[in-house]
This record gives structure tokens, sequence and C-alpha cells, in this order.
């Protein structure tokens, strides 16, 4: 999928707890996201519905497996949260990559350690 469009990647809660078990997978049926899910599991037509509609969104896609179905991403992990990211650059950092990680620097639990980790990453942007 070549960029996701705004209606499709909104996802609520539930779809994106599912996409992050599918993700972790690789591909799986119900049961095996159900079995990765934290306690209380949540019951199999729920997930279900869940997946239902992320093949409508076009996150998942599924294979015919003797009379069941394999599920499988269809968007990457990467790509939904490079997404995620821009829009909430977008709308709460005026687009500004600074202003977030200002944002964030000045949160209490942030530990010297990701400081440093931060800053190696933007040593490492800089070189060619």
């Amino acid at each position: 999928m070549a960029g996701l469009k705004r209606r499709k990647q909104d996802l609520t809660r539930g779809e994106e707890e599912v996409m992050q078990v599918l993700w972790e997978l690789g591909k799986g049926t119900v049961n095996d996201i159900i079995g990765r899910m934290p306690d209380p599991k949540p019951k199999y037509t729920t997930v279900a519905t869940f997946i239902r509609i992320l093949e409508n969104k076009e996150f998942v896609r599924h294979e015919t497996v003797g009379k069941g179905f394999v599920y499988y991403p269809a968007v990457a992990k990467e790509e939904y949260a490079r997404t995620v990211v821009g829009n909430m650059l977008a709308s709460y950092f005026d687009g500004s990559m600074s202003n977030m990680v200002s944002f964030f620097s000045r949160q209490e639990d942030i530990s010297a350690r990701e400081l440093d980790e931060i800053m190696d990453i933007v040593e490492k942007a800089r070189k060619p």
C-alpha cells in the first residue's frame, strides 16, 4: 500500500490491539490472535469483528486454509507508525519535529540514557 489514506488509517483501540498482535505473529487465525492477547481474553466474535473491520479498512488480508482463514497484515507496522506520528506532529506540534522532541525531552519520565540515545540518532541522521 503506497500510503495510508486518512479514512483508512484511523484505528480504534481494539483494532489497534488486534493489529499489534498480528504484526507480532506475522499471520494467524482468530484463535492465534486471541491466544496472544492479555487476560481477560476477548471473545472470539469480538476479535472476528475487529478482523472484518480491519479487512474493510484494508489493513488485513486473509488466505483460505482448509475450512478456515489465516489473516496477515496488509500494512506494515512502520508504515502505520509513520502515519500516526505524522498526524500527531500536525495536530499537536504544528508540524515541527523540534517542537515534538522538545516536548518529550521536558517530560519527567525520560531518562538520561534515553536522551543520549536520541542524541545518537540525531548525530547519525546528520552524517551523509
